[in-house]
């Protein structure tokens, strides 16, 4: 590739989700601006322009509060692909990560985790993406209170593993955001996305009482992604009574840890794989 032709490592600043959420769409994935918003503001966003100034790959280091940042926003437009963009700016997510000394933390799919594999990322956990079809417009229909945000926060900290007081504070900051907690100890979450609501996290004592809020979070109708851990196999049976189906399954990966952060067996709904 001539000099003049390599395109140009740039870090991305408040407005540029207007772009960036141009490749979302490409991917096909359900973000929507306000995602992109989080990670320029609260992370480090980087990515490749070309030499004409478009946007044609991305990639997202965003620090949590504890051992551990995610990385997430991978995203490489078709005529660029393998031509090595995407480990380029994985690496340097891994080291900004690292700089700051946490561990790198990501979540890959089946594609993607041999990939990441050569870069010392190791499994820690699996998680299936169930997906039921309907309207993706029109709200669900459901009045609740919302919860306080430092009390979800607490209880999320305690399943992740980390602290994302910013990230729990945005989405429920979002007018068509909405959460719903049982007993002080368990909470569900569910937001507008691109394609899909996005259901999660969903954070729980037990099995039981993560169907319990399921029951009263997922309204018929409506369009709904959720990321469910594989080991819980009576959610799984829940959602394939009601017609949801599996469309992707994921890794959470870390950079050389193979033990998961947190406490798993409370959470039962992943936030999505680009926050983790």
């Amino acid at each position: 590739m001539a000099g003049s032709d390599a395109p140009r490592l740039v870090t991305l600043q408040a407005g540029d989700e207007k772009e960036a959420i141009s490749l979302s769409i490409e991917t096909g994935w359900n973000q929507v601006e306000e995602d992109w918003r989080h990670f320029i503001v609260n992370g480090k966003t980087i990515g490749f322009r070309d030499n004409s100034g478009a946007l044609i790959a991305t990639a997202a280091a965003l620090p949590y509060s504890g051992p551990f940042g995610f990385i997430g926003m991978v995203i490489v437009t078709g005529v660029w692909r393998r031509k090595g963009l995407a480990t380029n700016l994985v690496e340097r997510c891994i080291a900004m990560l690292r700089e700051d000394g946490r561990i790198p933390v990501l979540d890959a799919t089946e594609q993607g985790e041999p990939v990441y594999s050569l870069q010392g990322f190791v499994p820690q956990f699996r998680f299936d993406r169930w997906e039921i079809a309907g309207e993706t417009d029109k709200a669900p229909e459901l009045q609740t209170a919302r919860p306080e945000i430092e009390h979800v926060a607490q209880l999320d900290e305690v399943a992740f593993g980390a602290g994302r007081t910013s990230l729990i504070g945005d989405f429920l900051g979002r007018s068509d955001t909405i959460a719903i907690s049982g007993d002080k100890t368990a909470f569900g979450m569910l937001r507008r996305g691109r394609r899909a609501w996005q259901a999660g996290p969903v954070v729980a004592l037990d099995e039981e009482q993560a169907v319990d809020l399921l029951e009263r979070l997922i309204a018929p109708g409506i369009a709904i992604f959720i990321d469910i851990p594989q080991r819980w196999g009576q959610i799984g049976n829940w959602l394939r009574d009601r017609k949801f189906s599996i469309q992707r399954s994921f890794a959470r990966m870390a950079l050389g840890r193979k033990e998961p952060f947190g406490e798993p067996a409370r959470l039962f709904a992943v936030a999505g794989p680009e926050f983790g």
